[in-house]
């Protein structure tokens, strides 16, 4: 299955490269969100 339309390959890769970009960030949010967390949990505990 062969497909020539040039407008159509470039509108899926700029499709691709944009959720790798999103997935990216939402990754890389989540843990930052967790690490921060999970320090302040450390936190908590210390001052006991």
């Amino acid at each position: 299955m062969t497909r020539t339309t040039t407008a159509n390959s470039t509108y899926n890769k700029l499709a691709v490269q944009w959720l790798n970009e999103a997935l990216c960030f939402v990754s890389s949010f989540v843990v930052a969100d967790s690490f921060v967390l999970r320090n302040r949990q450390l936190l908590v505990a210390a001052n006991r």
